[in-house]
């Protein structure tokens, strides 16, 4: 889904600043699965890559059709309103943002189109990212900063007004919450995972929308995983193979 890759955007780009002001908090404990402890990167560049090399990184690294059997590629394509945009805004300034864009950007992103599943009530979707920072030790500080409970608190509430900002055919969101945990990443500097819940009522029954990012930072990638389910979750042993082929894949490559 494309707004999953601008909330990304926005939270990573301002988690970045938050944590070189001094403001990213400290991690938080895994709420629904195990913790896993830290292990040293094995990237080999020293100082910041070039452009080509993040781009190269990321494109070996990013999912592919071949990775998601059954699911089909979709455009992203998203057309920001107005209030989208001021929203945005406003999550950067509540994440410690101050600028747009900040004054130290990646040095190169890119993601794998969404794939989708639709098959009667089961609407399934899938994509990676892949963000290159100017160094390992800012993508270390921007890892401590979006596992901040701070950040967590202003991307519900963004993500809260977003969807009730919506239309959705009949249905209205009745809240939205954020659990947050820390997937067993090892070999890179660490894991950050969230699920996203809203809840819907719709013709007086209660649904709920789910939304899983999970990320790993190695050496300075920031790699991310992110998978959505209507009415149940995107299935954990799936979520679990591709988080774990990304994984392998970015050990496998260099920065």
């Amino acid at each position: 889904m494309r707004r999953t890759a601008i909330l990304l955007a926005v939270v990573l780009s301002g988690a970045t600043l938050l944590a070189a002001c001094g403001k990213g908090g400290s991690a938080s404990t895994a709420s629904h699965s195990p913790a896993a402890a830290a292990f040293p990167h094995t990237t080999t560049t020293r100082g910041s890559p070039t452009r080509a090399q993040a781009l190269a990184f990321a494109h070996a690294v990013n999912l592919t059709a071949a990775d998601v059997p059954g699911f089909a590629p979709s455009p992203k394509q998203h057309h920001e309103s107005a209030g989208e945009r001021r929203l945005e805004q406003e999550l950067r300034t509540c994440i410690g943002s101050r600028t747009a864009g900040g004054s130290r950007g990646a040095v190169a992103e890119a993601g794998s189109p969404d794939f989708g599943l639709h098959r009667g009530i089961l609407d399934l979707t899938v994509s990676s990212e892949v963000s290159v920072a100017q160094s390992a030790a800012q993508a270390a500080a921007t890892l401590a900063a979006i596992r901040s409970a701070h950040v967590r608190a202003c991307v519900s509430d963004y993500l809260g007004r977003l969807l009730k900002s919506q239309q959705y055919a009949g249905a209205s969101v009745t809240g939205v919450s954020i659990a947050s945990g820390t997937p067993p990443a090892p070999g890179t500097t660490g894991g950050f995972g969230w699920r996203v819940t809203a809840r819907l009522a719709v013709r007086g029954l209660h649904v709920a929308f789910y939304l899983d990012i999970l990320g790993f930072v190695y050496g300075p990638a920031q790699v991310t995983l992110s998978s959505s389910g209507a009415i149940r979750p995107f299935p954990a042993s799936a979520q679990e193979e591709l988080f774990s082929t990304l994984l392998t894949r970015a050990r496998a490559h260099s920065l």
